[in-house]
């Protein structure tokens, strides 16, 4: 795969100066071709080589709760494996900054373009500009210390220097700002185009930046300034409808399901398509497709190495959340897939774990579990069923949509969830940020509240009672090694487990080297942007 990835550099360097091969004059000259470019940003997001596979394993694999065997989670599994030449790290690393010069080409050009629909010009430029922030938003979280892609670049060479984190805030929080001023309110998008960026995602990736801001740069940064007031008012622009009505799905597991996407819990969600035909993992070529790639999402199966496992720490939390009648939180159903039958789990009418074909865990598995996949697996009593379309049958029905043809998985990614701002809120505000609608209380109790979940209603909260509820909601969509690390926990935690836990980041490829501080909170800058860019003298710290 090494081998694949360096042929493909050409086409990456090419893409990161024009992504759509067109002279800038020449093409976007009216708004049909300036929504072309728009969709373009996305679609490089989208890439498996980005969000679609390498990227989104990235996010969900880095932390604490699982163990990945796929080359996509290999990054999170803390082996020899990863460098920086490593290709599912440079991959996003180039795809991320090829969408913003995208986004930047359409920030220049847009305000150029005549539209007789200023709402519709407002809302594609909005877009350029969300996605800019989203590109560096992703690119600063993993790597830190990223040059800010603030204009087109002139040529393939046009290298800018390693920006200061709080220059990187800074740039990031202004696009975001200005993007939430364009983007048009929730329900301006529909049909086709339902799942495009709007005010409402600004502002509630808005809140997230200020949030991880006021963590992070406590922890690792050189400013004592936090910015939960500002982090609260954004939460609260949502919770209050400024942006449009958005609630919670009455069932939890409605925000996973292809038949329910883009719902009225969903704030920004990435949009993936399952596509026999479109089938080449290179962009912005005619024949590129925006599958989600289900390698490292799979639990262990008879048909894939390319698997994962969750840690025992994450199925004792959920087995230990109960409602009022004492059954086991309904959201367990939704997050893993486990054995049901189990006497330890008591489950509501309703709730049931379903597989592949429709089968039940003990249907599939047999009476030992993943140990019927393989040894290694058994040491383990669950796995995530997020980021796969269940509905996809085993056996090709005739026209290739079924579950092991990699293209046919085209389940959405839900990045920001209502549920999730309510959690952020109840934080930002707890850390001293000012209260709007809700108290902390109030929006942590809306979401275990939810029809299908139903648990009993706290009487007060406090961070440990959020850093538990964000565990039962949020498993496996990306947030976790980021909670660990504004929450400056991120080396202790791992310590913690590698200490209790003998299965802990076991189930993988290669042998686990441990969590080194001070080294594997940001991943390596790619190899390539080291040697090739002049104004970069050396890697992030550790990786030297």
């Amino acid at each position: 795969m090494g081998g694949l990835f360096t042929s493909c550099n050409d086409i990456f360097e090419d893409l990161s100066v024009n992504p759509n091969h067109l002279d800038v004059q020449g093409f976007y000259t009216n708004p049909e071709s300036a929504n072309k470019g728009v969709l373009g940003i996305y679609s490089y997001i989208t890439t498996p080589r980005a969000m679609g596979a390498s990227g989104g394993r990235l996010m969900a694999n880095r932390g604490d709760e699982s163990s990945d065997r796929s080359d996509y989670g290999s990054p999170g599994q803390y082996t020899a494996m990863l460098t920086p030449s490593y290709y599912t790290i440079v991959e996003p690393y180039q795809l991320f900054y090829t969408a913003a010069s995208q986004a930047c080409q359409m920030i220049e050009v847009i305000p150029t373009i005549d539209f007789a629909n200023t709402e519709q010009r407002d809302a594609y430029l909005g877009e350029a500009y969300f996605l800019r922030a989203f590109s560096h938003f992703f690119l600063f979280l993993h790597f830190r210390n990223i040059p800010l892609m603030e204009k087109l670049p002139l040529t393939a060479k046009d290298y800018k220097p390693q920006s200061s984190p709080e220059k990187t805030w800074d740039f990031i929080i202004s696009d975001l700002m200005k993007a939430k001023e364009l983007l048009p309110k929730k329900g301006y998008w529909t049909g086709d185009n339902l799942g495009r960026v709007t005010s409402g995602s600004a502002t509630a990736l808005l809140g997230k930046a200020y949030l991880y801001r006021s963590g992070i740069e406590k922890y690792y940064g050189n400013s004592t300034t936090t910015y939960y007031n500002e982090a609260a008012a954004c939460f609260d622009e949502i919770i209050n409808g400024t942006h449009g009505n958005y609630i919670l799905m009455d069932n939890y597991s409605d925000n996973f399901s292809v038949k329910t996407e883009n719902n009225d819990e969903s704030i920004f969600e990435l949009q993936f398509f399952g596509d026999v035909v479109n089938t080449v993992f290179n962009p912005g070529l005619t024949d590129s497709g925006v599958w989600r790639d289900p390698r490292g999402y799979n639990p262990p199966s008879k048909k894939t190495t390319a698997d994962h496992v969750i840690h025992q720490w994450v199925y004792d939390t959920f087995l230990a959340s109960k409602d009022a009648d004492g059954n086991t939180d309904s959201r367990m159903f939704g997050t893993l897939i486990f054995d049901d039958s189990d006497p330890a789990v008591s489950a509501k009418s309703g709730d049931k774990v379903i597989i592949y074909d429709g089968q039940t865990f003990v249907d599939y598995y047999g009476p030992t579990g993943f140990a019927s996949v393989n040894a290694q697996a058994g040491n383990y009593k669950s796995a995530s069923r997020k980021g796969i379309d269940w509905t996809l049958p085993t056996q090709n029905p005739g026209n290739n949509m079924y579950m092991w043809n990699l293209r046919a998985n085209g389940l959405n990614y839900p990045y920001i969830r209502y549920a999730d701002v309510l959690l952020m809120y109840a934080e930002a505000v707890i850390s001293g940020g000012k209260q709007g609608v809700l108290t902390p209380v109030e929006a942590v109790n809306k979401v275990r509240s939810r029809k299908s979940v139903n648990l009993p209603r706290l009487s007060s909260v406090d961070m440990k009672v959020i850093e538990n509820e964000r565990i039962l909601e949020l498993t496996q969509e990306g947030h976790r090694f980021f909670d660990l690390l504004r929450w400056g926990k991120v080396a202790e935690r791992f310590k913690e487990l590698e200490q209790s836990d003998p299965n802990f980041k076991k189930y993988s490829s290669s042998v686990y080297l441990g969590f080194t501080p001070n080294k594997n909170e940001w991943l390596p800058i790619p190899i390539d942007e080291v040697e090739g860019n002049p104004y970069i003298t050396e890697n992030n710290p550790g990786w030297n």
